[in-house]
Parts: structure tokens; sequence; C-alpha cells
């Protein structure tokens, strides 16, 4: 006897995980380039064929029934299965491309240093980096796999910790993240301003030199001071930058101190022209970390199990090196 699979049609399964992810007829209709009325149809047709109500209607909106919640999750993975075997048959005999998301300076100064090694290994794969800072969506955004900082969600961060104003993601449903390294910011400063004002042997010796803060952490320094009992100057005037690529050229030029997370530091062109003008007894660690964030259907793909694998290598390499802001010389010691 032949055999015959029980199941619907692809169309309406598609209209209906559309509506359900969207929770909008509308919205479904737009991204599957139908008219709604056709996406209405299609979930129809699905309700006739199990006999069970999906979605309630509402005057602006849909939401998905007991059945429908159960049987979404079923077709999100299916359909996410299917979509990852069918782009790995296209791409068996062509070079790959992955999409890779990265906040702007991680992406400068810690990725793209060590990229090379990257593609002249897997010359199958091409990487193109795109910079953000938003919380990561990774179907609107188009990315395969993206490199955010912030704080995990659900884990709890001891008070008085440096904070970082950002978000790792949208939503975690179906999101894998993978630990990179610690958020722990130092200041740096050129040698020749150490040499002409130093020595710095206290929080109060530091903050007599010009603070350089940035736009992505506006508190960085408020919040680092006040970590180590210390708090910011009254009334002097500081040096504000948009991030921190242009904080440290700006510590470069002699502008004042800047406070960079020390993971950027060996990968900046003049790191030879910077020290750290003072050492915290304990680094002083944000409330967040790095991490590597993708979806985990999508580890299934044969090229973002190399990245991830080559990413996560190259993170254990850093903490094995010691903190990147060892890289920089020690403020010289000074006379009396």
């Amino acid at each position: 006897m032949a055999f015959t699979r029980n199941l619907p049609s692809l169309s309406s399964v598609r209209s209906f995980e559309a509506a359900a992810r969207h929770g909008s007829f509308t919205l479904a209709a737009d991204e599957l380039a139908v008219t709604q009325s056709a996406v209405s149809l299609q979930v129809r047709k699905l309700e006739a064929y199990l006999g069970k109500k999906l979605f309630v209607r509402q005057s602006r909106k849909v939401e998905l029934t007991a059945d429908g919640i159960q049987y979404f999750e079923a077709c999100r993975r299916v359909l996410s299965d299917l979509e990852n075997a069918t782009r790995q048959m296209l791409d068996r005999d062509r070079n790959e491309v992955l999409i890779v998301s990265t906040i702007p300076t991680i992406g400068q100064l810690w990725l793209m240093p060590r990229l090379a090694s990257f593609t002249s290994t897997h010359r199958h794969i091409e990487v193109r980096v795109v910079s953000d800072i938003r919380p990561l969506d990774m179907q609107a955004d188009g990315v395969d796999i993206a490199i955010r900082v912030g704080p995990l969600a659900g884990r709890h961060y001891p008070r008085g910790l440096p904070g970082i104003d950002l978000t790792l993601v949208q939503r975690w449903d179906g999101i894998c993240a993978d630990y990179l390294f610690d958020d722990v910011l130092v200041p740096v400063m050129s040698r020749r301003l150490y040499e002409q004002g130093g020595p710095v042997e206290s929080l109060s010796d530091l903050t007599t030199f010009q603070l350089i803060h940035t736009a992505s952490r506006p508190n960085a320094w408020r919040d680092w001071l006040r970590a180590q009992g210390g708090s910011l100057p009254a009334r002097r005037p500081g040096l504000d930058v948009g991030h921190f690529y242009i904080a440290l050229r700006a510590a470069q030029e002699h502008k004042g101190v800047a406070l960079v997370p020390d993971v950027l530091i060996d990968g900046y062109p003049g790191r030879g022209e910077l020290v750290v003008p003072y050492r915290p007894e304990r680094p002083v660690k944000s409330a967040g970390e790095y991490y590597l964030l993708a979806e985990a259907v999508s580890l299934e793909r044969p090229a973002i199990q190399t990245f991830r694998a080559w990413v996560l290598a190259e993170a254990r390499a850093s903490l094995q090196e010691g903190a990147s802001e060892r890289a920089l010389a020690e403020a010289p010691e000074r006379g009396p």
C-alpha cells in the first residue's frame, strides 16, 4: 500500500507561521508578498484541515490560541530546518557568505585584526562584517552571527558595577549565547601627558587630568570611580567623543585620560604611545560581558560552526594572554 503523509499545504503553514510570528495578517502579507486576504484564506484552510482554531481575531491584531501556540512552535522549527537544509544545498558548490554583525569598536580593534587568519584558512567562506549597536534581531537584520556587549538576561550583577547601557538581543527565543570575555574598563593616556603631569598614585591624582567621555557609555567614568570609592570632580569640564576608538585617539593626542575596555587596546594602532597611569587593586568589571550570538538552529550550518569555533578560540587566546591593557607600557616610575 502506498504511503501518504498527512500534511497540510506548505503555503498554509508559511502563512500561519508568519502571521503568528508578527501577530498580524497584514505584516505577514507584507513578508510573503501577498494580500492580507490571501493570508487569511490560507490560515482558514489550515484551521479547517486541523479542525482547530489557531487564532483569536481581534480588531487590530490576532492572538494565538493554546493550540495555535503549540502548532506555531512546531511549524517554526520545521521551516527553520527546511530553510537551513535548502541553504546548505544551494551553497554546497559555491562560496558561502557569512554576515557578521558586531559593535563598531570591537569589530575594528579586536575582530578585524584577527580576521585575515580565518579567511586565509577558510577561503570558501566569505565574511562580511557590518557594524551595529542596536539589540540584535537576527531575522530583521539579515545576519548570521553577531558580537554584542551587555548584561545577560536573568543573570544577577552586584550593585555598584559600571553599567552598560546596551541590550544584547530583541528577544531570546532560539538564541544561543557564547561568552567571549568580560568588559573591564581601564584608564589610558599619552606617555607625554603623563610625564608632564604625573605621577598618578590615587584616583584624586587621576581626576586632575581632563576626563574623556564616550557617548556610548556616558556614565562610565562616574560608575568606575564610584566602584572604587571615588567620584567625579565637581564642575570640571571633560571632553565628549562619540565612541571608544575616538576616545583612544584623543588620549593619544594628549587630550586627557580615556576610560576604555581593556580588550580594545591591543588592536589600537597607536597603543605604543599610550600608558595606563593608574591600576586599581582589583580590575573593575562592568555589569555585562561580550557574547557571540547566533540562532541555535543555524549552528548546524558548517560555515557558522567553523566561524564560531574560530571566534571562541581567539577569545580564549585573548584571556590566556592576559588583559590586553598589559600590552601597554606601564606608566614609568618617577623620581622624587
